[in-house]
């Protein structure tokens, strides 16, 4: 019995004391304009001392900040003087013109966390790189400390218009629902939400909504059938580049939303293996390919496109988990093609980060798609009679088995492990297996 008790002393003793972690590399998403990461560390305790400068603690903005910092169990006190903080918190009094509206400087040094913006919204974009600094389960486990990496960070969007469309014309997505999605539009610096929606919402729980939104930097907008916003006479581009370039030269401002890059109601892999959804497929990859300004645009039309949106039509039968599961992960390749520079930005790193991201969006409990399993061919001739064959997925971490006999694959065939040389007329069979589990069909090729 003794023994027992001294057990449970220790396990409470443990427990009290936290896990302690260290973050060796930064996956940030989107892909910030500027980051250095350096030699040096700081450590980061769930009891921390902060101040801010230029701007009320009281403020929507700075509540927000302050409950995204209790959501990762971080406990600030704050202190009025930075000297004496573990992060300080800084309204420019005088405009750093790199930064614009929505940028900030964020710095991690060996004595602490320095965030500056021109603006509250800089701020609370700022407060979600260093979130995604965190471990990826730090909304379940409460650390005692993290320890990060020394770095400087300086970014700032692309476009000013990162959005989402939803068109929920049979009233299955709650005030719940529409939280959720902006906390994951605000993690991943996305600022507008757009319904075509006939919900029966009252007018106080409209209110609660565009607030909520309001303090994380997301504007709801409510659209006709045409997909016009009359406030400020922006046309959301459902049909694709060209009819954009058509309104562009009518003098509107454009938001572009081609279907084959940005409908996130079509198959986000193999149909087969997916929930019922639009005809069609747009994977993760297709929609990080998306470019709102394709190369060979005139500056003038450049000029009038002002950013972009992902559109999702909420099918009859439908409810907040299916919503979530088509918007996610592809939402968030969305917000890295919106924001980051197109130089920043390629897809071997982004399809790496966004197992991570992966991750926290399963410690905050929001469902996802995990990819699309098909195989990516990539062939390289050696000789006449050879190709060098590079087999992946969207998914990192598949294994891929595969034969060349005509028999079909199992999970006793031989694995892929890298480019290997095959003759050609080969005929190989693959089957994806992933996190031990056949997530798709049987593809088969012949090596030309």
């Amino acid at each position: 019995m003794k023994r027992w008790i001294l057990a449970a002393m220790c396990v409470l003793t443990l427990a009290a004391c936290g896990r302690k972690a260290t973050v060796t590399k930064l996956d940030i998403v989107p892909e910030p304009v500027f980051m250095v990461q350096k030699e040096g560390v700081f450590t980061l305790h769930s009891t921390l001392k902060m101040s801010i400068t230029g701007v009320g603690q009281n403020s929507p903005a700075m509540k927000c900040v302050m409950k995204t910092l209790r959501s990762a169990h971080l406990h600030p006190s704050l202190v009025p003087s930075s000297s004496a903080s573990d992060i300080e918190l800084v309204l420019n009094d005088t405009a750093n013109t790199e930064l614009g509206e929505e940028g900030y400087l964020l710095e991690v040094r060996g004595d602490g966390i320095s965030l500056s913006a021109n603006t509250e919204a800089g701020l609370l974009y700022g407060v979600q790189t260093l979130m995604l600094m965190l471990p990826p389960d730090v909304m379940k486990v409460s650390y005692s400390s993290v320890t990060l990496p020394e770095c400087t960070i300086l970014d700032y969007p692309r476009f000013e218009w990162r959005g989402l469309a939803v068109e929920d014309s049979v009233c299955v997505l709650d005030k719940k629902f529409v939280k959720r999605l902006v906390d994951v539009m605000l993690q991943y610096k996305l600022n507008r939400l757009q319904f075509a929606s006939s919900c029966a919402m009252d007018t106080d729980e409209l209110s609660e909504l565009c607030e909520y939104a309001s303090a994380r930097n997301v504007y709801l907008q409510f659209l006709d059938s045409c997909g016009l916003d009359f406030e400020t006479d922006t046309v959301l581009c459902r049909r694709g580049f060209y009819e954009g370039l058509e309104r562009a030269r009518e003098g509107c401002s454009v938001v572009m939303c081609p279907a084959d890059y940005c409908s996130f109601d079509r198959y986000q892999a193999d149909p087969r293996y997916q929930p019922k959804a639009s005809a069609g497929v747009v994977t993760l990859a297709r929609t990080y390919a998306f470019d709102p300004v394709p190369d060979g645009t005139s500056a003038h039309l450049a000029e009038a496109i002002v950013g972009g949106c992902g559109r999702y039509a909420v099918p009859k039968g439908s409810d907040t988990r299916r919503a979530e599961y088509m918007l996610l992960p592809r939402t968030l390749a969305l917000a890295e093609v919106l924001w980051s520079p197109v130089e920043r930005r390629e897809w071997g790193s982004f399809r790496r980060k966004i197992e991570q991201q992966k991750e926290r969006l399963s410690a905050r409990g929001y469902s996802y798609c995990e990819g699309s399993f098909t195989p990516i061919f990539t062939a390289r001739r050696v000789d006449d009679a050879t190709m060098n064959i590079e087999i992946t997925t969207e998914v990192p971490n598949t294994y891929i088995f595969f034969t060349t006999d005509s028999s079909t694959p199992t999970r006793a065939s031989s694995v892929y492990i890298g480019p290997v040389n095959m003759t050609r007329g080969t005929h190989i069979k693959i089957l994806p297996v992933y996190k031990g589990e056949e997530r798709d069909s049987v593809y088969e090729f012949v090596i030309k």
